[in-house]
């Protein structure tokens, strides 16, 4: 009998898998869920009741089960979130600004021109 060890293509797509096939991202962000789930349940199931207890602990913990899971282009959720921001908060309109070293040799210039009619005492001819 014949094994055949299934080997990817690009190797930058490897990751390294540490608890039940996951990565380390992805222990976090679980771990994470279920303590902040586990904690909702434990803090409300004698008010409200134990299905609504449940509801609730699904309700706290499912955005960080997603957040661990969601993985797109090579993006995390994170990372995309984050852009999304940026791209929000920056201006859209970036103008594009130089100066001019003509225009300020140029004044320069112009300034010593007058620097030396005051110190002469002459007018300017127009």
């Amino acid at each position: 009998m014949a094994l055949y060890v299934k080997i990817p293509k690009d190797i930058d797509n490897i990751k390294e898998k540490m608890i039940l096939n996951l990565t380390k991202r992805q222990v976090i962000f679980f771990g994470i869920g279920l303590a902040l789930g586990f904690l909702v349940y434990w803090l409300t199931y004698k008010t409200v009741g134990a299905e609504t207890a449940a509801i609730l602990l699904f309700v706290c913990a499912s955005p960080f089960f997603f957040t661990g899971m969601y993985e797109r282009n090579g993006f995390t959720l994170e990372k995309i979130l984050y852009h999304i921001i940026r791209t929000n908060i920056c201006p859209k309109i970036r103008p594009y600004k130089t100066e001019n070293m003509y225009r300020q040799i140029a004044d320069k210039i112009q300034l010593d021109k007058e620097v030396k009619m005051l110190e002469t005492g002459c007018k300017q001819k127009e």
